[in-house]
């Protein structure tokens, strides 16, 4: 079952700096909410970082964040974010929970969330938790953000999609953070698994539910909620090793982008 609960207070909140919260341990957390007040908004939450044992976990803007959580059709709210480590509308309940942090293990030994907040004035934050009852730590939830510079239009460009210090994960999704972007190639072990231009890509999601956002590509291995979709590149199964993945780039212009991986990964990776 789960229970929505509230957190202990958000350590200094105050515009213009690192604000903390100290997650209590034990039980297995799916989502926290994040409720602004003040003149606090999304925009200008300029980076969250979640840290388990340490190690960050998820990286990325809260207006980033919000554009991510509306392309999963979660709900919206000016004063409200999500940081989602579950699949909320999976076909099943095994994969619903995949990705939440159990935090009931010896190993575990912290986990906090840290708000880099910019110039709001007077600004509150307030944090609820949907948890479930204690699990040990398994595969996690994870969010990483890189950025590239794409210097020419209209040329497919590889994409650098790192998996951590152990190499391999379970790949659910990229976000791309670009206004160019026209078309998207990916393949594994040299084989094309997806062969997409922006107009088909979101017209394919929003069949099975999503919303496409403006100024975003996006690759969604789980686009039809089953977690068997999720492409293997952890090579723990002999029969069915990865050699190679690649996301290859086309835009119609010269471009900085920002990308995040979401993927299910272990801490060791981390």
């Amino acid at each position: 079952m789960t229970q929505l609960k509230k957190m202990p207070p958000v350590q200094n909140v105050i515009a213009n700096n690192m604000a903390t919260l100290t997650l209590p341990l034990s039980e297995t957390f799916e989502r926290l909410v994040c409720v602004l007040g003040g003149t606090f908004t999304k925009a200008m939450i300029l980076n969250i970082r979640v840290k388990l044992n340490g190690k960050v976990i998820h990286d990325c803007t809260g207006a980033d964040l919000d554009v991510m959580n509306n392309y999963n059709g979660l709900a919206s709210n000016a004063s409200i974010l999500s940081i989602d480590f579950s699949e909320l509308f999976a076909r099943d309940a095994v994969w619903q929970s995949v990705g939440a942090i159990g935090t009931a293990s010896d190993n575990v030994q912290s986990l906090m969330v840290e708000f880099d907040i910019g110039a709001a004035t007077n600004p509150t934050l307030t944090v609820f938790a949907n948890v479930s009852g204690p699990k040990i730590l398994a595969g996690i939830n994870k969010l990483s953000k890189a950025t590239m510079n794409i210097a020419a239009g209209n040329v497919k460009t590889p994409l650098p999609v790192a998996f951590g210090a152990s190499g391999g994960a379970l790949i659910k999704r990229i976000y791309i953070k670009s206004a160019n972007m026209t078309a998207l190639e990916v393949k594994r072990n040299g084989v094309v698994i997806h062969d997409s231009i922006k107009a088909v890509n979101d017209f394919y999601q929003q069949e099975n539910k999503k919303v496409p956002q403006t100024g975003w590509y996006i690759f969604d291995a789980v686009v039809e909620n089953n977690g068997n979709d999720m492409i293997d590149v952890t090579n723990n199964d002999p029969n069915n090793k990865t050699f190679s993945f690649e996301v290859n780039v086309t835009l119609s212009a010269s471009e900085f982008i920002t990308y995040y991986v979401e993927t299910i990964d272990v801490l060791g990776n981390c």
